[in-house]
């Protein structure tokens, strides 16, 4: 991709983000509020939108979800190795080497990238993590499984009642169609508008012993996602969305299971606000000569 591609791909999201992190400074903003627009309102929108409009292969979804799950578990797997040579106790850390922000980063970067086909795959790739989020995720946070959280949670309905209106033939009608494609518009400039805001109000905790994480986070999924995709033979935007994916930046909603459960908050914060922060340099670069 050329380099005046790529800025015109990266400056937008970061934009945004130091936009949210600004505003944040001078107004006391509702953080709950706008997260809860995001979460309820215009992100199950766009999952919905984007899923039952314009072309969507079966297999390719399939191998995009897939390649999530294996990205996912194989750093997570480097992870352990990682410890067992070393005698560290990972704990919650875990959460920010495994989980990468496929929401906040990931959608607006798909979209500028590769247009509305670029979207619909990171909206896969997006659901997929959410559902291993809210799964695996929330087991390695609280220490036991619970899965009733990832039903909590309205993406899972709205890719399902997207793909049943697919896979039936159904004919959405437009005066339903057009006010939750309106609402799904609202969620990329919220979601990196929440993730500035987000970002004000982390405290942080030891940056030297979150930095095997973040490395982990980003050449381990690097690695492992461009195995998947060699393997596989999966070509063209598929492709370069699923390595997009596998080096975002860990995603903010780990520092929240963190909070929740008590697992090392400001650790886990640590490796968001540095992954967040090293993004800005290596995603122009993977943009540019990695996919």
């Amino acid at each position: 991709m050329a380099w005046q591609a790529v800025l015109d791909t990266v400056l937008p999201v970061f934009s945004l983000v130091l936009v949210g992190y600004l505003f944040g400074r001078r107004h006391p903003a509702d953080l709950p509020t706008v997260t809860g627009v995001v979460v309820y309102l215009s992100g199950p929108a766009l999952v919905f939108s984007s899923l039952v409009e314009g072309p969507l292969a079966a297999r390719e979804a399939a191998t995009l979800a897939l390649g999530t799950c294996t990205i996912v578990v194989g750093v997570g797997a480097l992870m352990w190795l990682l410890s067992r040579v070393s005698g560290a106790r990972p704990g919650a850390l875990y959460l920010p080497a495994m989980f990468m922000n496929c929401g906040n980063m990931l959608l607006p970067l798909t979209l500028f990238a590769f247009g509305e086909v670029g979207l619909r795959h990171g909206v896969v790739i997006f659901v997929t993590a959410v559902f291993l989020q809210t799964s695996l995720g929330v087991m390695i946070a609280s220490g036991k499984l619970s899965p009733i959280e990832m039903f909590r949670l309205p993406y899972i309905y709205a890719a399902g009642l997207a793909l049943a209106i697919r896979a039936f033939g159904i004919e959405a009608p437009t005066v339903v169609v057009r006010p939750v494609a309106l609402l799904g518009q609202m969620a990329v400039p919220l979601m990196l508008i929440a993730l500035g805001l987000r970002l004000r109000n982390v405290t942080t905790g030891s940056w030297r012993k979150t930095g095997y994480v973040v490395a982990l986070r980003f050449m381990g999924g690097y690695a492992i996602g461009l195995g998947f995709v060699s393997l596989t033979g999966l070509e063209g935007a598929a492709r370069g969305c699923l390595l997009l994916a596998s080096v975002m930046p860990s995603a903010v909603i780990n520092f929240i299971f963190a909070e929740n459960y008590g697992g090392e908050p400001g650790d886990v914060a640590t490796a968001v606000v540095a992954s967040t922060l090293l993004s800005v340099f290596t995603t122009p670069l993977v943009l540019a000569f990695g996919l």
